[in-house]
């Protein structure tokens, strides 16, 4: 191939997602007070009492509809809640860009009802059997209860019996830096599942957590479940929804390919930038969790990662584009506490799309477009709609809950050789 030739790219297809697995809940702000009222909690720790609610960074589907009802549901019962960021070193490890997280998902005191306090200053509450050290942020420990609201869901750096929920919001999330910092310490030496539930454990036996609100997604992202606990209920619930959630986590539905684009990465996707379970790297997997893929390739780097790139490692090559955001010091303050080090490795960068793809398909042989199995989707979050090329179309014509277009097209390509985004 000479220097002003390109590798052929080879036609797609769409393929979208048309049924989920288990129905969206169509009232949720029905079902969230109906959960926490079928708690039947004292009155006398609601009556008059200041309750910490907590709202993470993980991009929950309707996040503010579902910490608004909370709110209100605490303030039907004579409660005074307010809302607490609960997401670790996230927002540059600052109280200022936590509170923006928020508001960037529609959190704010006027669209919930509630005062947000944001700060990153902890109180030690406690230390594990093991000598672990547990830390809750200090507006929640000088609150009368904390009503810990999560997603279930499996989590991109290890695997268990439970992974990313209620147990993992009370250690690194209300732990803020000081607490994530002391999970991944541990984790990495003592296992992650170990960790968060002896961290979790020193939380719950304080006494300070008045109740757990988790909540389930489908693959389209739409809440399907929403379970409240009470303290003593939470660990063996968050086993048996975990069991739930994993089955309904949104995956590419292949078994292998050559080469995945991602059109863009970042923190409001996953804690890795791009989740492990479905790329299939950087991270132990059951058999058959995710496919083998030979090249990923990344173009960009979410707005709402403000320059936060950890996770860029998992990718073999990334546009220059994503590159030139990268807030190198963001981006360290992440990797120094999640110790994680091959999501902070700096992949090779070109200045186009269609240098990176001649970069990618060289590497693979050079195949004709007849021979291409590539997957092209906006993020590893979203995967209710994706393009498969055509080389790949006898083996998703006639998946379930799946639809294949009829017609197929050519990925283009404006002046600058940079591809027209399908998304």
């Amino acid at each position: 191939m000479q220097n002003n030739e390109h590798v052929p790219v080879t036609q797609f297809r769409f393929l979208e997602r048309v049924a989920a697995g288990v129905p969206r809940l169509v009232h949720l702000e029905d079902e969230i007070p109906r959960a926490l009222a079928g708690l039947e909690l004292p009155p006398a720790k609601l009556r008059g009492r200041t309750i910490a609610v907590t709202a993470g960074s993980r991009g929950i589907a309707n996040l503010r509809e579902i910490v608004r009802a909370m709110c209100a549901w605490l303030k039907a019962q004579g409660a005074r809640p307010f809302v607490i960021p609960a997401m670790g070193s996230h927002g540059g490890a600052t109280a200022e860009g936590q509170r923006q997280i928020l508001a960037d998902y529609g959190v704010t005191a006027e669209q919930v009802g509630a005062e947000i306090r944001s700060s990153m200053e902890t109180v030690c509450i406690g230390t594990t059997p093991e000598g672990f050290k547990v830390h809750m942020d200090r507006n929640a420990w000088e609150a009368d209860g904390v009503l810990v609201m999560n997603r279930i869901k499996p989590h991109t750096d290890f695997s268990g019996t439970i992974e990313s929920g209620l147990l993992k919001m009370m250690t690194v999330g209300m732990g803020k830096f000081e607490g994530a910092t002391q999970t991944h310490q541990s984790g990495w030496k003592y296992g992650f599942e170990r960790t968060i539930r002896s961290l979790s454990g020193v939380t719950l036996s304080s006494g300070k957590v008045l109740c757990g609100l988790s909540v389930i997604e489908n693959e389209l992202h739409q809440i399907c479940a929403v379970r409240a606990s009470r303290p003593e209920e939470i660990v063996a619930n968050e086993e048996k929804d975990l069991a739930r959630a994993r089955a309904l986590v949104p995956r590419i539905p292949l078994p292998e390919f050559q080469l995945l684009i991602v059109d863009e990465m970042g923190k409001n996707i996953s804690g890795a930038g791009m989740d492990t379970k479905v790329i299939g790297r950087g991270v132990e997997l059951q058999p058959g969790e995710a496919p083998s893929i030979r090249v990923v390739y990344v173009r960009d780097l979410t707005a709402a990662s403000e320059g936060n790139a950890i996770g860029v490692g998992l990718a073999d090559i990334m546009h220059e584009r994503l590159y030139r955001k990268i807030d190198l010091q963001k981006t360290l303050i992440n990797a120094r506490v999640s110790l994680n080090v091959p999501l902070f490795r700096m992949p090779f960068f070109m200045p186009s799309d269609r240098e990176s793809l001649d970069l990618a398909l060289g590497h693979l042989g050079s195949p004709t477009p007849e021979e291409q199995r590539l997957v092209w989707i906006r993020n590893t979050l979203d995967l209710g709609h994706i393009a498969v090329s055509e080389p790949l179309v006898p083996q998703v014509a006639a998946l379930d809950g799946w639809r294949l277009s009829a017609e197929s097209f050519a990925p283009q390509f404006d002046e600058q050789g940079d591809l027209v985004s399908l998304w």
